[in-house]
């Protein structure tokens, strides 16, 4: 039986059998940006990294860390506190493909497999663990909802004591809309293109 809840998005597998390196790239960050932990879904503004803090905000991938000189001392830590520094720069898993370990806040049903969820502590964490807080919403032994989500729910965590009905499931799941995934492109607007 799940009884502990995973914290933050673990990275779990590439989708569609490729190796998963893990590998992770550079953004940067503004120096006092809000705070980002390991495992938080994150976003570019301004050209900058910054947490997502609503399910409709479309991320790059997940936060993993950082880098940052301060005072002239080279810094490496798994969450940025929102510090006033130089060079800071974020580490991302920023693969379209990357897929997740979450835990649901109540039971779920095994109808959920395929199906969409929400979040919700999406841009909390802890400053002791550098661990994200976010969890998978939906209703108590809930299926999902068919409409948008933040995750598509691909499968259950294969692990002894994981079962649909536990108090904190763990659902692997994959963002349903990512910055580089551009088969899903996100249209805000018409473009009309003369000649």
């Amino acid at each position: 039986m799940s009884a502990t809840k995973v914290t933050g998005l673990s990275l779990s597998r590439i989708r569609g059998g490729s190796p998963n390196s893990h590998a992770l790239n550079s953004y940067p960050i503004a120096s006092g940006a809000t705070a980002m932990y390991t495992g938080t879904p994150v976003r570019l503004s301004a050209g900058t990294l910054t947490p997502c803090v609503t399910t409709t905000e479309v991320p790059v991938g997940t936060f993993q860390g950082c880098s940052y000189v301060q005072d002239g001392t080279p810094t490496f830590k798994p969450y940025y506190s929102g510090v006033s520094a130089s060079d800071i720069v974020g580490l991302v898993n920023d693969n379209p493909s990357q897929t997740y370990i979450i835990s649901t806040n109540v039971s779920v049903a095994a109808g959920i497999l395929g199906r969409n969820v929400d979040a919700s502590a999406i841009a909390a964490g802890s400053a002791f663990t550098g661990r994200s807080s976010i969890v998978a919403t939906t209703s108590a032994g809930g299926t999902g909802k068919a409409t948008t989500g933040l995750f598509r729910v691909i499968g259950l965590v294969d692990e002894p004591g994981n079962e649909y009905g536990d108090a904190y499931t763990k659902l692997e799941v994959v963002f349903n809309f990512d910055t580089d995934d551009y088969q899903n492109a996100v249209v805000s607007a018409v473009v009309t293109t003369t000649n």
